[in-house]
């Protein structure tokens, strides 16, 4: 369907991946029959043509437009950390850039039409593509300075295929340039240098006929005569923003690190450090584009030897002349695989490998053939190096790190190899590395604000030869603005006492629950150690806990057994099945090792996907310790328990709430979380939850496994099966509603991306829309999908330190912000709904990528606020709306009954890697599978 803004002006999507320009194209299959452009009037207009776009068919749905901003609320003037970009106007130009090498560079890969057939291209000389960034930037960058094409410009390379120049290059065809890589680690004068071929072309657009990407539709963006963003523009000025950067630092995704100081180091331990630096980004703000700063910090692996590193991770005596056992090579080829190290045997030279495993036998033992005086002799790896570089090993009873190509066959002492700086970490840190981290990057808003501005000291845009080159330049103060604080509801509670929340939070002390549950029968089990956990302990807990809970409006008895169990004679099933039986147990609450995370998988594998029991797990050291076993900490146990044994904990007023609430309405949240890079087992979890009434409080639940990569390699962001999941959830609210169907559907989806918008929109929507049509042809509830971000590096501060909340004198929970830094077509706003007690608060975003049900912009805002306060775990408002956090538990749950359930050994024929698609095998789905009594109740808070 063709659309249409004002007199004849089509409206184009604005995440549409085909740029503006592409030739109509006809629909293919069965559809609706494209609307005839109509004609032009005569009088003049404004056409995106006047821009270089070219009319295109058929025309992707926009999303819904900005709706006036909101008004509720106390106004505060902020501070953002965004900062004013000027642009210019005109052109710049776009080159495609190849970059092949004809050696034997350690940082390439066989381009994909060489990948096809691996045996031509052993016969041949062999050409490679070369893949790293970094090496891609320092060839650019060689050639930029010594070809004559680029004398006297400053060119933006963006690490990959795309460059782009101010003036046009003076070329007609392919240019081809040689450049030769000097080795900076090598003085030897025999060591051949790397060549590398650059082919560029300039990148033909259909709309202009040359390489020109023009910037004027930008300005007509901001300056509201066009209704689409020119995504070709947008990437232009982010490639030259970064391309400085890029080359002074070490970028990861977005941001740009540095070495530490020697003097201010952070070790994790681990082998593992803390490099600081900052987030740079490029915004559309809702008047100008903007540069976003944010300081921030991730782990990198320690430059040094490799011995090291092996000391760390297997914590063994390194001087013991045993063999190190299987078990421990397997660790450290896990721990280690693809970490590029370089030796240090050689006198001039510095070669560098990546590892691909640590080898069985070790340096004494490992065998290999070589050629001597024209016959084949063998040789193990340490009387080679004593011989030929004389140099005997100190620790010949190691084992070897073998590198990559394994077809190459070379093999490196450890004590020879030192891990390369500059080492990104993406493996998930432990707890107490986790607790390191936050305590070094913590920083109240007045710190972190005054170092973004040393940040845009440091980075000296506006002498920076590549923004003047562009003609751009950045603002030396970030942008003012002014937002809202929103009122908090009144949170409701038994016998319509209620209680309004001060700076996010409240306390229900004299207060019961909305609706309290009843338990008929539980049981108290401890399977810690009964040094550390006695039987007085257990029944003081228990008396506490029954205290306490009837105090709140549970009903509740004793437990119907306290014992003390010895897992060593039976099965953790076995156990929870048995109380069952004998004592018709509906809850169990089970005291766990604090040190044995296993048991605690174990419980709710078990309970959850093979008995339909409700457990309650709590650490031993909270129920053995006087002082922390406090009621404080027993009621917060009870806000859980009450939630998952089918009470209300508490309601939101009906007067107060958007009219919208006041009908059958179900609100959705959804996640889909992936699989870390070190984790063993691959899919991705995808979980939905449905609310269940009107307070909202209940949730049902929805579970899917998917592969987080398509036939095509392709990572797969939406939720496949959501149709199924949709109708799941309908169900559930039909059943527990006494037959109400929900009028209208409020669908909050978290982990998206904005690159992933459209994509997600038309895959979800569609799915939700097919589920309500499922049930009844003529049922078409209303649907309004908000994406939530929580990954974003916007920040505010206020202005006047007095109107900070606490002692981090943060921004104030119910801080809004919808106008100056948010998209200037797009219905979406900041709201921070929390209590920041450390650091900086970071505000979700809100972006609506669908709306049937017209909302206000004070309307969704509220609503999603008041969301905030009905988290069951707390008397606290959250971050995000309660079901989207709700959705995030769920799928973490169904991980951790992934984890239990399959071993390492299964696991690894099915999903041995995630960058491989694998079709879900049925393990995996049992494995995940929630039994049928426990999906309408809230089994995962």
């Amino acid at each position: 369907m063709r659309i249409y803004l004002g007199r004849g002006v089509p409206r184009y999507d604005q995440g549409d991946p085909k740029q503006p320009g592409d030739q109509p194209k006809q629909p293919q299959g069965k559809g609706l029959p494209l609307e005839q452009p109509k004609p032009k009037p005569k009088e003049h207009q404004i056409s995106p043509e006047d821009f270089g776009f070219q009319y295109k068919c058929p025309v992707t749905q926009p999303l819904p437009p900005k709706p006036k901003p909101g008004e509720l609320g106390q106004k505060i003037r902020l501070i953002s950390n965004c900062f004013p970009l000027t642009i210019p106007s005109g052109n710049v130009y776009h080159y495609d850039i190849e970059i092949i090498s004809k050696g034997r560079s350690m940082t390439t890969k066989p381009a994909l039409k060489e990948q096809e057939n691996i045996e031509k291209k052993k016969e041949n000389d062999g050409k490679y593509r070369c893949m790293s960034t970094k090496r891609n930037r320092e060839i650019i960058n060689v050639m930029l300075e010594v070809n004559d094409n680029f004398r006297g410009r400053h060119a933006a390379y963006d690490g990959k295929k795309n460059l782009y120049t101010r003036t046009p290059l003076r070329i007609d065809g392919p240019l081809k340039c040689e450049v030769v890589m000097p080795d900076e680690n090598s003085s030897d004068s025999n060591h051949k240098p790397d060549v590398f071929e650059v082919i560029i072309k300039p990148v033909q657009k259909k709309e202009s006929n040359d390489c020109s990407v023009s910037l004027d539709p930008l300005h007509a963006l901001f300056q509201g005569r066009v209704k689409s963003v020119p995504q070709e523009a947008v990437m232009a000025l982010e490639t030259v923003l970064r391309h400085g950067p890029c080359l002074r630092y070490f970028p990861v995704g977005r941001s740009f690190f540095y070495p530490p100081d020697p003097r201010d180091v952070h070790p994790l331990g681990g082998g593992k450090e803390i490099w600081f630096g900052y987030h740079q980004s490029l915004r559309l703000g809702q008047w100008k584009p903007l540069v976003n700063l944010d300081v921030t910090a991730t782990t990198f692996y320690e430059k040094g030897p490799l011995m090291k590193y092996v000391k760390d991770i297997i914590s063994v005596d390194i001087n013991n002349c045993m063999p190190l056992p299987d078990s421990d090579i397997r660790r450290l080829s896990k721990e280690l695989k693809n970490m590029r190290i370089e030796t240090t045997h050689l006198k001039n030279y510095r070669r560098k490998y990546r590892i691909l495993k640590f080898t069985r036998d070790a340096a004494n033992k490992l065998h290999f053939e070589l050629k001597e005086k024209g016959m084949t002799v063998t040789c193990t790896v340490a009387d080679y190096f004593a011989k030929q570089y004389n140099k005997p090993l100190r620790y010949p009873h190691l084992p070897c790190v073998q590198a990559n190509p394994e077809a190459k066959k070379v093999y490196l002492p450890i004590e020879v190899c030192e891990m390369v700086e500059g080492q990104h970490c993406k493996k998930k840190l432990e707890d107490k590395q986790n607790a390191e981290m936050i305590k070094f990057t913590a920083r109240p808003p007045k710190t972190r604000f005054s170092e973004i501005q040393d940040i845009l000291h440091k980075a000296k845009f506006n002498r920076d030869p590549y923004l003047q080159e562009f003609g751009m330049s950045v603002a030396s103060r970030s942008l003012s603005l002014t937002g809202r604080v929103l009122e908090a509801p009144n949170v409701r509670y038994q016998n319509e006492t209620s209680v309004k929340p001060n700076n996010g939070s409240w306390d229900m002390r004299d207060k019961q629950y909305f609706r309290g549950a009843e338990i008929n029968s539980w049981v108290l089990f401890s399977f810690s150690n009964p040094r550390w956990c006695r039987m007085d302990c257990l029944e003081r807990f228990a008396k506490l806990l029954v205290n306490i809970a009837h105090e709140q409006g549970i009903r509740i008895n004793r437990p119907a057994v306290i014992d003390i169990v010895d897992m060593r004679r039976q099965a953790i099933q076995n156990i929870l099945k048995d109380a069952q039986k004998r004592f018709q147990a509906e809850l169990a609450v089970i005291v766990v090792p604090g040190n044995n995370k296993t048991i605690y998988g174990e419980v709710k594998q078990a309970a959850e996907t093979m008995l339909g029991l409700v457990t309650q797990c709590i650490r031993d050291e909270n129920v053995s310790n006087p002082k922390k076993c406090s009621p404080p900490l027993v009621s917060n146990l009870c806000q859980k328990i009450n939630a998952k044994m089918g009470g209300v904990n508490n309601s939101l007023t009906p007067g107060e709430t958007p009219p919208i609430l006041r009908r059958p309405i179900i609100i959705i949240g959804a996640d889909v979380t992936h699989p870390s890079p070190s984790q063993d087992i691959k899919p991705s979890i995808a979980a939905a939850v449905g609310s269940l009434d009107s307070h909202p409080s209940r949730y049902a639940v929805t579970i899917r496994a998917q592969t987080n990569m398509d036939e095509k390699k392709q990572a797969v962001e939406i939720i496949q099966d959501l149709t199924s999941m949709i109708l799941d959830l309908l169900k559930a609210f039909y059943r527990n509603t006494k037959g109400k169907k929900p009028e209208k559907i409020i669908f909050f989806r978290d982990g998206v991306s904005e690159g992933q918008f459209d994509k997600v929109r038309d895959h979800e929507v569609k799915c939700i829309r097919e589920a309500c049509s499922t049930l009844e042809a003529d049922y078409q509830p209303g649907i309004t999908f908000i994406v939530v971000q929580k990954r974003h590096h916007t920040r505010f501060m206020p202005e006047d330190p007095r109107r900070g909340a606490g002692k981090m004198q943060n921004i104030p929970p119910g801080t809004t912000v919808d106008t100056e830094v948010v998209h200037p077509l797009n219905f979406d706003f900041y709201l921070c709904s929390h209590y920041g007690l450390q650091g900086t608060s970071r505000p979700c975003h809100y972006t609506v990528i669908e709306d049937d049900n017209d909302f206000t912009a004070d309307d969704l805002q509220k609503l999603t606020y008041y969301l905030c306060h009905t988290y069951v775990r707390c008397t606290k408002s959250i971050s995000c709306p309660a079901p989207v956090m709700y959705a995030h538990l769920a799928a973490f749950r169904s991980r951790q009954h992934l984890l239990t359930k399959m071993d390492e050994s299964s696991s690894g024929s099915d999903t041995s890697s995630t960058f491989e698609f694998h079709p879900i095998p049925d393990s995996v789905m049992k494995a995940i599978k929630v039994v049928d009594g426990l999906k309408n109740t809230m089994y995962f808070v």
